[in-house]
């Protein structure tokens, strides 16, 4: 019986269950929650040996040419068939609040915005560097460049109560 290898990219310190925790950023705060520091784009691990790929609060911290060398390590690593679950924050959601702070609920600012939109910027990589909408991500997603066979949009919701964030499913095909 094979165990599954699951792989989470980019798990800072809040690592999910089940999986094997990557992250390029290592110091005191996070040391006991990652299990393998390396960079997204350059994982460790062999061709097609990876069941499952989660990366939540991490799609967004890469440029957009960066993001696609993201995406080809991710489809390297998957087997056919494996998945890759990911978050990122909706650009039109917080937009829109920007324009409209009336829409913002439960003293969330014009701050907060800005933030979700560019980072918190704590420490050099906590930038953002790319926004995506629904349709801007869906047409990358699908693009023949990452093998992904089955693209799914699985909600809005991750962690905030507002529904602010694109939750994607992908399934790896052959290739």
């Amino acid at each position: 019986m094979n165990v599954p290898f699951n792989v989470e990219i980019g798990c800072s310190g809040n690592p999910q269950p089940g999986y094997i925790h990557c992250d390029r950023f290592f110091d005191r705060s996070n040391h006991a929650d990652v299990d393998v520091v390396c960079d997204a784009a350059v994982l460790p691990f062999g061709d097609g040996l990876v069941d499952s790929v989660l990366m939540f609060g991490v799609f967004e911290h890469f440029g957009y040419f960066e993001v696609q060398e993201v995406l080809l390590e991710v489809s390297r690593v998957l087997r056919e068939g494996g998945s890759f679950k990911f978050d990122v924050p909706d650009f039109n959601w917080f937009l829109e609040r920007y324009l409209h702070p009336e829409l913002l609920e439960d003293g969330r600012t014009e701050e907060w915005v800005l933030h979700s939109l560019f980072g918190w910027q704590r420490h050099g990589l906590d930038f953002h560097r790319w926004g995506w909408s629904k349709r801007r991500l869906e047409d990358f997603l699908r693009k023949p460049n990452w093998n992904f066979i089955d693209v799914r949009f699985l909600g809005r919701q991750w962690r905030d109560p507002e529904s602010n964030h694109l939750i994607y499913e992908c399934k790896k095909g052959d290739g």
